[in-house]
């Protein structure tokens, strides 16, 4: 398991423990709060959804919903790390239908994977979008462990290229901070969202394959300088 899969699994076992909620039914009753909010959320975004709003859906009273989550703030970083989850399912989904893919068929496929699931399902969708947008502005641990964890899956592919010769000996860890960092237009909704606004139509897609270009391109020079070490520390502001 790796450290941000950890750090997930300890997120949801401090919340399903509140109270001694941990028996199959809580933590489906909790599941089910959370698909709810979820759905609620992409219909009529994440701040004029209420928690009774939430609650009248399910059935259930407003107390009910407050037994499993202590605020609405809680339970929309609950709903924060599905959808980041989804984006890295999506992400990963496509590489594992072609395991003999090179590490740079891998990282190029990764990247757009990402892009066009954000720009098709979320750019368009301006309420799951807010609820990103401030996710991202409040440095939610959600947000940085879908931001580690992507560095983790580029940094395994790099090591990757690096084992049969694709890449020269490099830092992986460090690398993959760097090609994450060096495609970001891809990657956050606020720059995704914006480029879509600014580029004319067509030429979102037209600077995609250049700039994953570029970004390997460096990966196959493996020269940079060193990053410093609390750069490469997990849970850092960098958007």
């Amino acid at each position: 398991m790796t450290d941000t899969a950890e750090r997930q699994r300890s997120v949801d076992e401090v919340a399903a423990t509140r109270d001694g909620i941990t028996s199959a039914a809580a933590r489906e009753t909790r599941r089910r709060i959370v698909e709810t909010a979820n759905r609620l959320f992409h219909i009529y975004g994440y701040q004029k959804t209420t928690i009774a709003d939430i609650a009248r859906e399910l059935g259930m009273s407003p107390a009910n919903v407050y037994r499993f989550f202590a605020s609405k703030s809680e339970l929309t970083k609950a709903v924060a790390l599905v959808v980041t989850q989804h984006l890295r399912e999506v992400m990963l989904k496509d590489i594992a239908e072609n395991p003999e893919a090179t590490a740079s068929e891998r990282l190029r496929v990764m990247v757009r994977s990402h892009f066009h699931h954000m720009r098709e399902r979320y750019t368009e969708n301006r309420k799951i979008h807010d609820l990103l947008e401030a996710a991202i502005e409040e440095a939610w641990d959600e947000i940085e462990m879908h931001k580690t964890a992507m560095r983790e899956t580029f940094a395994v592919a790099i090591r990757q290229g690096i084992e049969t010769g694709e890449f020269p000996q490099q830092d992986a860890d460090a690398s993959a901070m760097l090609f994450q960092h060096s495609l970001v237009m891809f990657f956050h909704p606020a720059l995704v969202a914006q480029s879509c606004r600014c580029l004319s139509e067509g030429h979102q897609d037209l600077m995609f394959d250049p700039m994953v270009d570029f970004a390997l391109a460096a990966l196959r020079d493996g020269r940079f300088r060193q990053l410093a070490p609390e750069l490469l520390a997990p849970h850092q502001r960098d958007c």
